[in-house]
């Protein structure tokens, strides 16, 4: 064979085995491209949520994240936070500003969802819910929360209501009817005293240091805690005897532990379950306490009634708050977190003893919440109970808190002022003025007028 020749033959075979080998990565290319969707549709879906110690261990929010588990195929992951209450909040607090990505975070008060939804640190919900033709409004109603920029911040989960809930043994002992139906403050506080034997450590009335009961009469009569102006309307004199009569209870009447006794003794806010007190006045998020025999062991049953309110019969509104999850405006996974709390909206109060925030519901909805509420209690609280307290009675529904501009900080305030008038430290008169001339500069602070 020729020089010329062998060079073909040569050309030949390589252009060939370029051929195959190209053939042999192109059918690999092939299969990896096959094979990749379906590695990426096992990809886990997660949703990151923020959670306080307690709650986090209950086995109503163990069920709650299990069933939405099964039924979104997301699984969640607890950013557990040390402590209860409000307490959590700063720790979140810190984390807003300093851009964590935790995607959910579950406020528990209108303060709170004012606050986050207001200082830009929540992830609107518009655009998320307009995809899927999501009508919040006609779900949640005058419960949604509503913000300056008229943007969706946050789904809520409850609107719970408050009621007396009364230890039926400490009643019993004293020979003392069970309270039931329309009620004033004086019938409630007759009612505390035949009940309260101080020398065994028995009070007939439990009340706690939120900043609420400071004026909690004020807002039975429905008073605004702003003016129209955007100032602090605390100069009212609805705010001064609402605060008047809450001292009262403790250093006059002395049917419940004094703001110093309790302060002092560092009582906490489930020492109602300690079987000492014979009423407590509080929201019904607190049946979730009664239920909870393994935290709470008692040898006493719990009864519910509906709140007393002034004797004028004017001041006739019962009260409650707003509480709802909003999403991290730095969440990592937020179409995973809108699925979430949307979930938790419409299905958190099946698991709790919360009231729904949903308006969509109907009576047999509600009746058959009361059902499961009963059962779990083995019978002591009756759905009829449950409805009398909450439902069917004359009385209207406020807002427990005052909401606006400085929100917090003017809670803060109440709470700061009102304490130098319970222990005596400062006259009534002067406390109100601080609290008028303090709240005034802070909603200056925040923007307001």
């Amino acid at each position: 064979m020729g020089l010329k020749k062998k060079r073909q033959a040569f050309v030949v075979m390589l252009v060939s085995m370029m051929l195959m080998t190209a053939c042999g990565n192109t059918a690999s290319t092939q299969s990896d491209q096959k094979e990749a969707p379906d590695k990426g549709t096992e990809k886990e879906r997660v949703v990151t949520v923020y959670e306080d110690a307690k709650r986090a261990e209950s086995d109503e929010v163990k069920k709650e994240l299990a069933d939405f588990t099964k039924e979104t195929g997301i699984k969640v992951e607890l950013n557990i936070v040390p402590g209860d209450g409000v307490e959590v909040y700063k720790k979140i607090d810190i984390d807003m500003i300093s851009g964590e990505k935790t995607d959910v975070i579950r406020l528990s008060n209108p303060i709170l969802i004012d606050k986050y939804g207001s200082n830009g640190w929540l992830y609107p919900l518009d655009e998320l819910m307009k995809k899927e033709n999501y009508d919040s409004a006609k779900v949640f109603g005058k419960y949604l929360p509503k913000f300056a920029d008229n943007k969706t911040y946050v789904l809520p989960d409850q609107a719970g209501k408050w009621a007396v809930y009364y230890n039926k043994k400490i009643f019993d002992d004293a020979g003392v009817a069970y309270p039931s139906g329309d009620w004033t403050w004086d019938d409630y506080i007759a009612t505390a005293k035949k009940l309260t034997k101080a020398d065994k450590g028995i009070y007939g009335s439990y009340m706690l240091d939120y900043d609420n009961y400071m004026y909690m009469l004020a807002r039975q009569y429905d008073v605004n805690g702003y003016k129209e102006d955007g100032t602090s309307n605390y100069d009212d004199p609805a705010f001064k005897k609402a605060l008047q009569f809450f001292g009262d209870l403790g250093n006059v009447e002395k049917i419940q532990p004094s703001w110093l006794e309790f302060k002092s003794k560092k009582l906490s806010w489930d020492g109602f379950m300690s079987g000492n007190y014979g009423m407590h006045f509080i929201g019904t998020w607190y049946t979730n306490q009664f239920k909870d025999k393994k935290t709470y062991p008692r040898d006493w049953k719990v009864g519910i009634t509906q709140i007393p309110v002034p004797a004028d019969g004017k001041g006739n509104n019962n009260f409650g708050i707003v509480a709802g999850y909003g999403v991290n405006k730095n969440a990592a996974h937020p179409e995973e977190a809108y699925t979430y709390i949307k979930w938790m909206a419409e299905n958190s109060y099946k698991y709790g003893g919360n009231l729904p925030a949903r308006v969509d519901l109907n009576d047999d909805d509600i009746k058959q919440l009361f059902k499961k509420t009963s059962d779990e209690l083995s019978g002591e609280i009756t759905v009829e109970d449950l409805d009398k307290a909450l439902i069917s009675n004359d009385l209207g529904f406020v807002d427990e808190k005052i909401t606006g501009a400085g929100s917090t900080e003017y809670s803060n305030i109440i709470l700061q002022e009102s304490e130098l008038y319970l222990v005596g430290q400062k006259s009534l008169d002067d406390t109100v003025a601080s609290i008028k001339k303090r709240a005034d500069q802070a909603i200056k602070d925040a923007g307001g007028k």
